[in-house]
């Protein structure tokens, strides 16, 4: 089913008026967002649950777990709608996904939660983390489920991380039965989302890239941990094997309306889940929050894997009941929105309707230079440098370089890109550059919050690094993650450049000092910066530009 309640435009491109585009703001939440995430349903069904076997398109035997509605401990009499629940490697914890096919079970809706071919009891070869084979295995589920005698053929799919990025990746494939789709913080490019961000292999085993030590206790010990690491090391550059594990460049063969939930504190794939975001706009209602990497719906029975403080499972069942089920009155806002939690919790506005959301040039952009004194600020300066060395420590004194504003003399939010151009010259030929935007507290502590990366041979491309040429003053775009935020009165902005932590990245492996260019003509850091909150609530219409 295609989307018609959105512009005819791409779904790739965002519209603008003929004036230009006009600038993000945000709003208390809307009537319309409030009655969504208000609507529940009672279950009407018990459920029921069998083992199956799903022949994928080459006659690989996936093993799901089907789970239907049911009367008296037997099926429901009946055709229902379905939904492809949790597509993922993780056999060892599909029973809470189980509970989470169960909920939508009692509801009228069949199940069908299974394990990725060559993980757990399905059949098949492992392809290496979120491969393009597991999209066309998505879309097979699909298509099985649809046809089934219990089924009406009225088909939509949602996943958490690994079960966001089949769910995207099954929209892509364009099953025919689709209707919608739910990816919860799915990734976007595991290149640039978790492996090598900006072309910095993140270290194994470290805060960033953990993954492989824990899927291979999920999925039963099918994926083996060391060749998982392995594999990522034969690909540092952005070639056909992370290309087709990417969404970049594919969203416009997405038809059916996206709901997508992120987390700004999302520690994996807080920038993959908005890239995927920014990438069909035109038919995403978004929804950002508080969140670090589990799922954000607090489903019921769903200990240490579902946010205790997130979304009720009824928002996800009023998407579908609204796409799939085909209700009446179902309180899903006509348009597109993008709902989004202002941080810290406190100093923040919390949740906030946003309008005119444009990633490419809707904020204002708030241009502060980094001097060499330490301080950042709207003023050029007269020309200097700083210098920081790698390998270091980043907290040792010649590991880092930090600016910061003065305290602030009223609070500055801002929502969308940070940026920094980074006028610098290396004494080797490669470097790591690494930026973070911190909050300065009047007492001192400092939080992160967000980060950007670049390896300076991969400055102009991902596949085809070059070296920096030594000693030349250069013009690097380290594009640092996006965020909703708000700085204090009373605090600074800072922006610290270094190497990394080597529990974070991958150190460089020869010594370079970085002496970054500051004042007239050196670096200088964008902030998108929103204005003051509306204190009127967001009428219902198109949240994006």
């Amino acid at each position: 089913m295609a989307i018609t309640a959105c512009s005819a435009s791409s779904p790739d491109s965002t519209a603008v008026s003929a004036s230009g585009p006009r600038p993000t703001e945000t709003a208390p939440l809307s009537a319309a967002t409030n009655a969504w995430w208000s609507y529940t349903r009672p279950a009407t069904f018990d459920s029921t649950r069998t083992s199956v076997k799903v022949p994928a398109g080459d006659g690989t035997q996936l093993d799901c777990s089907l789970v239907r509605p049911a009367k008296n401990g037997a099926p429901a009499a009946g055709r229902f709608p379905g939904l492809v629940i949790e597509f993922t490697p993780y056999a060892v914890i599909r029973s809470t996904f189980e509970s989470e096919a169960a909920y939508f079970a009692t509801r009228g809706y069949n199940g069908l939660v299974c394990n990725v071919r060559g993980t757990g009891p399905s059949g098949g070869t492992w392809q290496h983390a979120m491969s393009a084979q597991d999209s066309r295995d998505a879309r097979d589920l699909i298509e099985w489920l649809a046809i089934q005698p219990f089924s009406d053929g009225r088909i939509g799919m949602f996943g958490e991380s690994y079960g966001g990025q089949t769910t995207y990746g099954a929209a892509i494939e364009q099953a025919p039965h689709l209707l919608a789709i739910a990816p919860l913080q799915p990734p976007a490019s595991l290149y640039d989302d978790v492996i090598y961000p900006g072309g910095i292999k993140t270290t194994e085993g470290g805060t960033i890239d953990n993954w492989p030590g824990t899927a291979q206790l999920l999925s039963q010990g099918r994926i083996d941990a060391a060749a998982e690491y392995a594999a990522n090391r034969e690909h540092p550059t952005f070639d056909s094997y992370w290309q087709e594990r990417s969404f970049a460049g594919r969203y416009s063969a997405i038809k059916v309306p996206v709901l997508t939930v992120g987390g700004w504190e999302d520690q994996y794939f807080r920038s993959g889940t908005l890239a995927n975001i920014e990438g069909a706009l035109n038919r995403t209602w978004a929804i950002y929050g508080p969140w670090q990497h589990l799922s954000p719906i607090a489903f019921p029975n769903c200990p240490g894997l579902c946010n205790p403080e997130g979304l009720a499972p009824g928002l996800l069942l009023a998407w579908f009941d609204r796409w799939v089920k085909n209700l009446p009155d179902v309180p899903i806002p006509t348009r597109p929105t993008f709902v989004s939690y202002e941080g810290p919790a406190g100093i923040g506005d919390g949740w906030r309707e946003v309008s005119n959301y444009n990633p490419k040039n809707g904020a204002r952009t708030q241009t502060l230079s980094l001097s060499q004194d330490g301080t950042l600020s709207a003023d050029r300066g007269t020309s200097g440098s700083a210098t920081f060395h790698q390998p270091a420590d980043p907290a040792s004194p010649a590991g880092s370089a930090t600016f910061q504003t003065a305290p602030l003399t009223q609070a500055t939010s801002m929502l969308g890109h940070p940026a920094l151009t980074l006028r610098a010259s290396l004494s080797g030929p490669d470097a790591n550059l690494y930026a973070e935007l911190l909050d300065i507290a009047p007492d001192g502590t400092s939080a992160l919050v967000n980060n950007g990366f670049l390896r300076a041979s991969h400055r102009t491309s991902h596949t085809t690094p070059t070296p920096a040429p030594v000693g030349t003053l250069i013009t690097f775009d380290l594009q640092i993650r996006a965020d909703h935020y708000r700085f204090a009165a009373g605090h600074r902005i800072a922006i610290r450049l270094s190497g990394g932590a080597a529990d974070t990245l991958t150190p460089n492996p020869a010594p370079v000092d970085v002496t970054v260019a500051t004042g007239t003509g050196g670096s200088v850091l964008h902030l998108p910066t929103i204005p003051d909150s509306s204190p009127t609530p967001a009428a219902s219409t198109n949240a994006l530009n």
